[in-house]
């Protein structure tokens, strides 16, 4: 039997909201703006103790629409289990005449993925990756047959990056450089992204190498105060990828004068919070002569084009030193002494100590912190506290 959330979805938030789900080394996030609503990346476990119910808090979030829960987009920065995980218990795929109201899935109408999802060739069917791409097929085949219906809600298809094995023929593009403005055919309120990676190298690269990571989609998201000119918020996210990728980026977007692209309040750590940002792994092995412990120039660079009482977010389990990697001791070192240790949060550890989300409210002033606990803030006993804006 259906349940439904009445009670919970009069309690959404008003506000644009950022939210980072604790999902142990895996991300999923929530973007909610003026007039739509964003995930990237799904890491849905079975809930037991200590596991956060993600699916519930979902559907408290979206909108409905003839009383089917959806996302206006979804954002696979890649195809690796830790992005895509129960995708297929927890999202529509196929036609929405098939929709099954009894499942409450949760219904996409904009999906961007890069190419490697049709390029890998390690790919089960029977794993959620194999669920996305046979839902990726279908979608890619309406435009590629030109089907009146491919730019329906619940059909559209983005392709974030370049097409190096011609397996998206018609499908709309966004490349490296390009600002995005609207989704489904509707002009975004006050937010935009600004499109990073994966570049045409990094697309070869990862077909030759079978490395997913390598083909990660990176972008910069950004809210807009009310004058519609000045950024209240960016944010910075890169999937999985790594410090070459970061190099890259670096160098296209300084060469295109396009610096502001890499300027953030928030951070989210790529890889889990793991070493492959800053330099190779393994990060030391005195055995065999291996010393990876100085980060990259490049990587520094990038986290020093953060905004005044910016803030990193460590999508992971939690963070101890140990030879962990993701998450890594000396990664979080480097992130915190570049904000401080007040400013540096862990998934993880967030949810032991609120039993919460990461949830940031934009205002025209930036993004701000909420630290009460869900119950509280849920019960109406408390009103969320403020720790600290970025922006």
């Amino acid at each position: 039997m259906k349940i439904k959330y009445q009670m919970l979805k009069k309690q959404k938030m008003s506000k644009n909201i950022i939210k980072y789900y604790p999902v142990g080394n895996g991300d999923t996030s929530l973007f909610k703006t003026n007039n739509a609503n964003i995930i990237t990346d799904i890491n849905i476990r079975e809930v037991k103790d200590g596991i956060y119910d993600v699916k519930k808090d979902l559907l408290k979030e979206l909108d409905e629409r003839e009383d089917r829960p959806y996302t206006d987009l979804f954002i696979l920065t890649h195809h690796d289990n830790d992005h895509c995980l129960n995708f297929g218990k927890h999202f529509h795929t196929g036609k929405i005449s098939t929709y099954d109201d009894d499942d409450e899935k949760i219904i996409i109408d904009e999906l961007w993925v890069n190419e490697y999802i049709l390029g890998d060739a390690n790919i089960s069917d029977d794993t959620d990756a194999g669920i996305i791409r046979k839902e990726v097929r279908r979608r890619r085949n309406l435009y590629k047959n030109n089907d009146s219906t491919k730019n329906e809600r619940g059909n559209r298809l983005v392709l974030v990056g370049y097409d190096d094995n011609n397996q998206f023929t018609n499908v709309p593009q966004h490349i490296p450089g390009q600002i995005v403005t609207e989704i489904n055919d509707t002009a975004l309120d006050k937010f935009e992204f600004f499109i990073h990676a994966p570049f045409k190298a990094d697309v070869i690269d990862c077909n030759a190498a079978d490395d997913r990571n390598m083909s990660s989609i990176v972008y910069q998201a950004r809210f807009y105060k009310t004058n519609g000119v000045d950024f209240s918020c960016r944010i910075l996210h890169g999937g999985d990828a790594d410090h070459y990728r970061w190099a890259r980026i670096k160098e296209k977007s300084e060469k295109n004068n396009n610096e502001d692209a890499l300027e953030w309040d928030i951070f989210q750590t790529p890889h889990h919070c793991s070493w492959t940002f800053f330099n190779d792994t393994p990060y030391k092995d005195d055995e065999k002569g291996i010393d990876n412990s100085e980060p990259k120039q490049t990587s520094i660079d990038i986290l020093n084009y953060k905004k005044t009482g910016a803030k990193v977010v460590a999508t992971s389990k939690k963070i101890v030193n140990n030879s962990d990697n993701p998450p890594h001791y000396p990664a979080k070192t480097e992130y915190v002494d570049v904000v401080g240790e007040s400013n540096f949060k862990n998934t993880h550890k967030f949810y032991d100590d609120f039993k919460k989300p990461i949830v940031f409210e934009l205002d025209e002033h930036g993004a701000t912190l909420i630290k009460a606990s869900a119950s509280a803030i849920s019960s109406g006993l408390s009103k969320p506290s403020r720790a600290g804006r970025a922006g």
